[in-house]
């Protein structure tokens, strides 16, 4: 078997020097296994970089005890729980958000560490793309005191009511890092919030 010798970065050599010993491989073993697995990837048109985020993904999926559903039947079973008790349903969706908000702030400890998990994870939220970022620029005008935040979210949904299950979600994952809602918009798929972080006052 021929070998051929790849340069690293002294970082990547010694977090991998590192990893081999703590899992009793050589470094030759675990560099194969690690470029091949990375090569699978590749080959059926995928990202190195997707690697990560779809490993820590299914980790959370497990946490969180989520589960996949078809669009179509969560569709169906929202537009059916809706029409029997509207309240119930919303308060379960936010709830979840809540929920998942909770466990993201064990690693995401402020708002700036959600901007990040949400842009690298937001195939856990029910949106296909979820934007986040802090409004730059502006005085401290709001009765809350913090920093204020503006959350987009786009195809939230195929209908008004799985878009206002979605709104819940993110309501409640946003209340779970103490911003409150000073600004809301919802049409269907499409949810624009913009959120104050509170400030404790002496």
């Amino acid at each position: 078997m021929g070998r051929t010798n790849i340069a690293v970065d002294d970082a990547v050599a010694e977090q991998l020097s590192f990893e081999a010993g703590r899992e009793n491989k050589t470094q030759y073993a675990l560099a194969n296994e690690s470029l091949l697995s990375v090569l699978e990837v590749t080959k059926d048109g995928g990202s190195p970089k997707q690697i990560y985020p779809s490993w820590k993904f299914v980790s959370m999926m497990k946490d969180v005890g989520c589960l996949v559903l078809p669009e179509d039947l969560l569709e169906k079973l929202i537009g059916k729980m809706y029409d029997i008790d509207k309240d119930w349903l919303l308060k379960a969706w936010y709830d979840e958000g809540r929920r998942l908000g909770d466990f993201l702030k064990m690693s995401a400890v402020n708002p700036e560490d959600l901007a990040k998990v949400i842009e690298e994870f937001q195939v856990l939220l029910p949106a296909q793309k979820i934007e986040f970022k802090k409004i730059t620029g502006i005085k401290d005008s709001t009765r809350y005191g913090g920093s204020t935040y503006e959350i987009r979210a786009m195809g939230a949904g195929s209908s008004l009511e799985s878009t206002a299950c979605a709104d819940q979600f993110i309501r409640g994952i946003l209340s779970s890092y103490s911003l409150n809602i000073s600004e809301s918009k919802l049409s269907r798929g499409i949810i624009s919030i913009k959120a104050t972080e509170t400030r404790a006052t002496l």
